[in-house]
């Protein structure tokens, strides 16, 4: 496993608190590599590559073009390419920054043999509205999880990926309204455009802030469980980093805080406080203090009044 499959995450400088954690999680047995797109690799150590050392012409286009969001999602299938077709690994699985591993990633290993795209969804029953949001926000910003993919050395991948790159070289930005959310809503197509593609529902994969309406976690018997059924195999804290009030119902009742807990007091270990990193749900709702609250409240009342004012009054004496 260790010759052959890649795990690979994508960040920038100020993010690899989270990688350490996220290497901390992995067998000792597996390789783990770290794409920067902020900085060279010679500031680091052996498991990072920069983004600058990748062998394409499309790289400084890239980063001129895009924020740092967007530039990390963009790169992803560039990074994806070089590992494959470079670094001659036969199996891919990139995960975010600030997922971490809990159950037997030979799990993922398995599953990937037998195919050569492996999706999760973001949601995989029907529900109407949560306090996360409701289903018509998924559609707007994608069905499949960006934050988890897995692949395999085959043509079929290959062309998967060139395709993906020509899509991310100029739409990757992230603007619902143009049809665009960074590279995740591109897997929207994935499993029509191109074959052998799984799309994989088991609930102890990918356990994160969007899909915790439909699963509850527990410990029993020295082991993680969503649902009391399956094993729960990694969970990406990227939108449980902080959140607001009304989703703290959502979190208590999952039974998701305790493993909250345990990820932090590990990310402690490096950082006194969580990096920076975007996140889609708080693109959408952004948390706003009290008093700009109450600001917007006072100016909003302000507009809507001198949109009801009369221009013309009748002078009478």
């Amino acid at each position: 496993m260790a010759s052959q499959t890649l795990i690979f995450t994508v960040c920038t400088v100020a993010q690899l608190p989270f990688t350490k954690v996220l290497g901390d999680s992995l067998p000792p047995n597996i390789s783990f590599k770290i794409g920067i797109v902020d900085a060279n690799r010679t500031v680091f150590d052996s498991r990072t590559i920069s983004l600058n050392e990748l062998p394409m012409s499309e790289i400084q286009s890239l980063q001129q073009r895009y924020d740092e969001a967007s530039l990390i999602a963009a790169s992803k299938p560039f990074f994806a390419d070089f590992f494959l077709q470079t670094k001659q690994y036969q199996t891919l699985i990139y995960v975010d920054p600030t997922v971490f591993f809990i159950g037997d990633i030979g799990a993922i290993v398995q599953v990937i043999k037998n195919y050569d795209i492996v999706l999760t969804p973001r949601i995989t029953h029907k529900f109407g509205k949560t306090p996360y949001g409701d289903e018509k926000m998924f559609l707007n910003t994608g069905m499949y999880d960006s934050g988890f993919w897995a692949i395999r050395q085959s043509d079929n991948t290959l062309q998967f990926l060139k395709w993906w790159k020509e899509r991310l070289f100029d739409r990757a930005h992230f603007n619902l309204c143009e049809g665009m959310n960074h590279e995740q809503l591109w897997l929207n197509y994935v499993p029509i455009f191109f074959k052998n593609v799984l799309v994989n529902k088991n609930i102890g994969w990918n356990l994160a802030l969007h899909n915790l309406h439909e699963r509850a976690v527990t410990f029993s018997e020295n082991e993680w469980k969503v649902n009391q059924t399956e094993k729960l195999i990694f969970v990406n804290f990227r939108e449980c980093l902080s959140f607001p009030k009304a989703l703290n119902t959502t979190i208590q009742a999952s039974g998701f805080d305790s493993i909250r807990k345990i990820y932090l007091a590990n990310l402690t270990q490096y950082i006194s406080r969580p990096p920076s990193i975007f996140s889609v749900r708080s693109a959408l709702f952004p948390q706003i203090s009290p008093w700009k609250r109450f600001l917007k409240q006072q100016l909003q009342s302000i507009i809507d009044s001198i949109s009801h004012f009369p221009l013309y009054h009748k002078i009478t004496k």
